[in-house]
């Protein structure tokens, strides 16, 4: 029989910091990063922590620099092993059906006022089954992307480069380099 921890699966209240000084912009998914000052939305970090008991999770944290209240997003998860190889998880482990894939899309509500960072006390935590190898263990990056974002008043931004980023790391080697200069990905919707 597979055992769970009750605590996982959901991001714990968040809670919210200052705004942190101007973030980068990447240009391209491979590309130098360059200072902006337009509307953003910024993946400040992804992080793979632990609980006290050892089970890993990814705690990523999103800022807002728009001039909108964020109300909901829809984002991709990757996480990858400490030589940049993409790991295939079960993400869901409240659904005993669900297959275990590369990726994981999360459509959650949230708000975050303009100026403002999300920083969960938790994240998303990564099932250890007992009877299968042990991927989630071995966990040592995790690489995010924002599909889409609505807005307090019913704005819906798109991702237009989510299907390109899609492609580009999904199921597929990385390299070390860019899994550790990934952060901070700043998004520029057009509001």
């Amino acid at each position: 029989m597979s055992a769970f921890l009750l605590t996982v699966g959901a991001f714990a209240m968040g809670t919210y910091a200052a705004q942190p000084a101007a973030c980068e912009n990447r240009t391209d998914l491979t590309g130098p990063v360059l200072a902006q000052e337009s509307p953003s939305i910024v993946y400040e970090s992804a992080d793979i922590l632990h609980y006290e008991d050892g089970s890993p999770y990814i705690h990523d944290i999103l800022t807002n620099h728009t001039d909108q209240r964020i109300i909901e997003t829809e984002y991709c998860m990757f996480a990858y092993n400490e030589k940049g190889l993409p790991l295939k998880l079960h993400w869901n482990f409240l659904d005993s059906s669900a297959e275990s894939s590369y990726e994981n899309l999360v459509r959650a509500k949230t708000d975050i006022l303009p100026g403002q960072t999300e920083d969960y006390q938790g994240g998303w935590s990564l099932y250890l089954p007992e009877t299968e190898n042990d991927e989630a263990a071995q966990a040592a990056y995790a690489l995010c992307c924002l599909k889409q974002v609505v807005f307090e008043d019913n704005t819906v931004w798109n991702n237009p480069d989510y299907e390109n980023w899609f492609e580009t790391y999904a199921g597929k080697e990385t390299d070390i380099n860019e899994l550790q200069n990934y952060y901070p990905f700043q998004f520029f919707p057009d509001l």
